[in-house]
């Protein structure tokens, strides 16, 4: 009897261990799966938009539609950037102060190692520069508002195509019924103020 009475007591001790453990491992599995979508904030910090300054543009001699341009933003040396815009914007008009999108991985446009990407406002079938204020500073960051202290560790040096965070990103990029330049519902600032376009509820690309 006595006997009994411990191998009763050792089953009912193990089923309760296994029933701890599935329970655990249950819910453990669940909040691995739970995970919050990103913010806009953090959407925001995973693309790198500089102040950059056109010092020199050409058109592709082997395309219609690329532009060349050397960019100063800031870094001692200007970069080459391709940008499809030859039948949008008149070459006189490529050059000042755009907005660049500084961490894309380098690729080749029409055979010109294109490395960064210039943005542009279009509307219908216009399309016009995204320009920031004249005053702006060379090689600048750009913010959003009530984002005053970037983590800096959310800045990803080189977008991984891969991963396609800037197809993401690029919805989110709209001019508002003002034409202030946002990101989601967020203005887009410089130091020296906000990005505006005559382009109003337009897409930015």
């Amino acid at each position: 009897m006595l006997r009994t009475k411990r191998l009763l007591d050792l089953l009912i001790k193990r089923l309760e261990n296994n029933l701890a453990f599935s329970t655990n491992h249950t819910v453990s599995t669940s909040e691995t799966k739970k995970t919050d979508p990103p913010s806009i904030d953090e959407m925001f910090l995973q693309i790198d938009i500089r102040v950059g300054r056109i010092i020199e543009c050409w058109k592709h001699p082997e395309s219609e539609s690329l532009y060349c341009e050397k960019i100063d933003i800031g870094e001692g040396e200007p970069r080459e950037i391709g940008s499809g815009l030859q039948k949008h914007v008149p070459l006189e008009s490529m050059s000042g102060l755009v907005l660049v999108v500084a961490n894309l991985k380098p690729r080749k446009l029409a055979g010109f190692l294109s490395n960064g990407m210039v943005l542009a406002v279009s509307q219908e079938n216009k399309v016009d520069l995204l320009r920031p204020p004249q005053t702006a500073i060379t090689g600048e960051r750009i913010g959003i508002f009530g984002l005053k202290d970037p983590v800096q560790e959310l800045i990803l040096p080189t977008l991984n195509p891969k991963k396609k965070i800037m197809e993401s990103c690029l919805p989110w990029l709209k001019t508002d019924s003002e034409g202030y330049a946002c990101f989601g519902d967020k203005k887009l600032l410089t130091s020296q103020g906000p990005i505006v376009s005559p382009f109003k509820n337009s897409q930015i690309s």
